[in-house]
């Protein structure tokens, strides 16, 4: 393992443990919204904070290889639909809400504590009562097998955990290319899963053995894994798909394996939801000129993605209006306007009304949390935040959204 991967694990582990202690406090929210629900007059008023807290819960805890605390998350949305279709009365509604946050908080405590026989008896549990529809690619089979060559042990799991997302039957790892290699040439994968730097036989030799000599798997799409992806040298035959080894990693793996899973498969409808979804414009609404800068060298590696900024909290509708952003990032904290009062302008203006909008506020106040989110925030981004992953964290959520 390179120095570069091994740095990248450690942010990996770095980053997942750093949520998963903010998740206490997360979690003791969603409690207190739960019971607030008991009262029937107030379901309207705290049902929509309820479900974006639960799906930033998904796509955050998907996007850090979280497997369970995200399929969890996922349960607890069921339950909104599941309410709704079958009219279950408020007080067994209010009761499995609060059993499947007791289980995010049972889960969180395990990753947390490294509990391994603990996160299994749940993978277990979650298993026997997973719907056969809620697996992406098992009905059509093209994920069934894939082969990881992996030498780090926390990127094997996080690649593991992302497969089980997509119904993959049979996962084989192994850390040798040569043995890798053998197990190419005997038996058939679904796609391949290598990173660069892999003992005996690197991950581009091994494409290029692959797509050389006969065998079951010589057109067997490849991801190569990489801390690097410029070193690739161009003598040698490309994957079929590069991911960098960033926190980004996720996102950019998910949406290569929902490629595979379903290649024949995407709708109209599909494709234009998919290109709703790319993020190519944020407007970010700050009087902090520090900020401007932050964000700015946050996605520094995104140069597709257009920071437009705006100082003057006045000029904030003005300027959505022109430039139509797919993102708005909002401070809570501004004068001579706040960006309560720009939120609710921008939600009043029918053309506007749809752009998610994120707030930052350094203040940790489950009571302002609320009313943002009842302000109708999309996510709320807690400053100071670290430029390194905030980008990625931002590109996760909305690709999730």
């Amino acid at each position: 393992m390179t120095p570069y991967e091994e740095e990248y694990d450690a942010e990996l582990v770095a980053e997942r443990n750093s949520y998963l202690r903010e998740l206490k406090s997360t979690l003791a929210e969603i409690e207190s919204l739960i019971l607030d629900l008991s009262s029937t007059e107030s379901r309207i008023d705290y049902t929509g904070p309820l479900t974006r807290q639960i799906h930033t819960i998904k796509g955050t805890a998907g996007s850090l290889g979280l497997d369970l605390l995200s399929c969890a998350a996922h349960r607890m949305e069921d339950l909104f639909v599941r309410q709704q279709r079958e009219q279950e009365n408020n007080e067994t509604f209010v009761d499995r809400l609060l059993a499947q946050n007791d289980l995010l908080a049972a889960i969180a405590a395990a990753y947390l504590a490294g509990d391994e026989q603990s996160l299994c008896e749940v993978r277990r549990r979650l298993a026997e009562t997973t719907r056969p529809s809620s697996v992406v690619a098992r009905d059509d089979g093209c994920l069934e097998r894939v082969l990881i060559v992996e030498t780090s042990s926390v990127t094997l799991q996080f690649c593991v955990k992302i497969l089980n997302e997509f119904g993959a039957v049979q996962v084989t790892s192994v850390r040798d290319g040569y043995e890798a290699l053998g197990c190419l040439l005997k038996e058939r994968f679904d796609a391949v899963i290598t990173s660069l730097q892999v003992l005996t036989i690197d991950g581009p030799s091994l494409v290029t053995v692959l797509r050389t000599i006969p065998g079951p798997n010589g057109a067997t799409p490849v991801v190569l894994l990489t801390a690097a992806a410029g070193s690739l040298e161009s003598t040698k035959t490309r994957p079929d798909f590069v991911v960098e080894k960033n926190l980004g990693l996720a996102a950019e793996l998910r949406a290569i394996l929902k490629q595979l899973a379903r290649p024949d498969l995407q709708s109209d409808a599909a494709s234009a939801e998919l290109k709703e979804r790319v993020l190519k414009k944020i407007l970010l609404i700050d009087d902090s000129q520090e900020m401007h800068v932050l964000v700015g060298l946050s996605f520094k590696r995104f140069p597709e993605i257009e920071i437009v900024g705006v100082l003057d909290p006045t000029r904030a509708l003005e300027s959505a209006r022109t430039e139509t952003p797919d993102l708005i990032l909002l401070d809570v904290q501004m004068t001579p306007v706040s960006g309560k009062d720009v939120m609710r302008d921008i939600k009043a203006t029918p053309e506007l009304s749809d752009i998610p909008v994120a707030f930052f506020t350094g203040n940790d106040d489950a009571a302002e949390k609320r009313e943002l989110a009842s302000l109708g925030a999309w996510q709320i981004f807690k400053k100071p935040f670290s430029p390194k992953t905030f980008s990625d964290q931002v590109l996760s959520l909305f690709e999730a959204r």
